[in-house]
């Protein structure tokens, strides 16, 4: 009787220990991230933007990553319309630009241009943004007053509006500037009315005019931010 107590007391107490035993650890030198997955396989790293240009392909960025830039349209600034644009990716192959242009003064006693314009789009980028070759779509919008010899035409209440179609090519000029060159073509209409060109010169008609043409033309410098 007392051998069967020993063994059912050895019994009990092997069964106790090996149910709170803990499987043993795998030792091992190698470095955390070469364990972290199944196989010992190494996480990739994230791209960074170097990497993407090398290789034309993206994983998904971080928002510091993405590209953002400050541009001005030197073929208007030659004609005394200044502009300012931003451009910002919101997407792997897409940006929104807001291009901006105004002037408030003439260019002569019988002749200028006073004006605002906004010309909101969206672009695709066949490469990364801010790299090569991208078509888009803008919506064009300008408010003016133009004086041209004996008469001035200004928009009658409303702006003048349309749509085009957008094709620009970015050249890198080094670190964090770039050149961009634009061409949009598009449709635009505006009712306006006529003056004659003198103070408080009187009104001579009223007219709707439907445009097709070019509606944006670019030589512009882009700074990266």
């Amino acid at each position: 009787m007392k051998k069967l107590t020993i063994i059912l007391i050895a019994i009990l107490f092997t069964g106790f220990v090996a149910a709170n035993a803990q499987p043993p650890r795998l030792r091992t030198s190698a470095p955390a991230e070469l364990t972290a997955r199944k196989g010992g396989k190494k996480a990739a790293k994230p791209q960074n933007n170097a990497e993407i240009a090398k290789t034309g392909t993206s994983a998904a960025a971080p928002a510091s990553d993405l590209y953002m830039a400050l541009k001005t349209n030197l073929a208007y600034d030659a004609f005394g319309v200044l502009n300012l644009a931003y451009e910002c990716q919101f997407a792997q192959h897409w940006t929104a630009e807001l291009p901006v242009a105004w002037s408030f003064w003439d260019w002569s006693d019988d002749k200028g241009l006073r004006v605002v314009a906004i010309q909101p789009g969206v672009k695709y980028w066949f490469s990364n943004p801010g790299v090569g070759h991208t078509i888009g779509v803008d919506v064009d919008l300008a408010w003016f007053n133009a004086r041209w010899h004996s008469k001035r035409y200004q928009v009658d209440g409303r702006p003048a509006a349309g749509a085009s179609l957008t094709y620009a090519y970015n050249l890198n000029l080094g670190k964090n500037w770039k050149a961009e060159f634009s061409l949009g073509i598009g449709y635009v209409n505006t009712r306006y009315n006529t003056y004659y060109n003198i103070t408080d010169g009187a009104m001579i008609d009223t007219r709707t005019k439907h445009y097709f043409g070019p509606t944006r033309l670019g030589i512009s410098i882009a700074y990266s931010l």
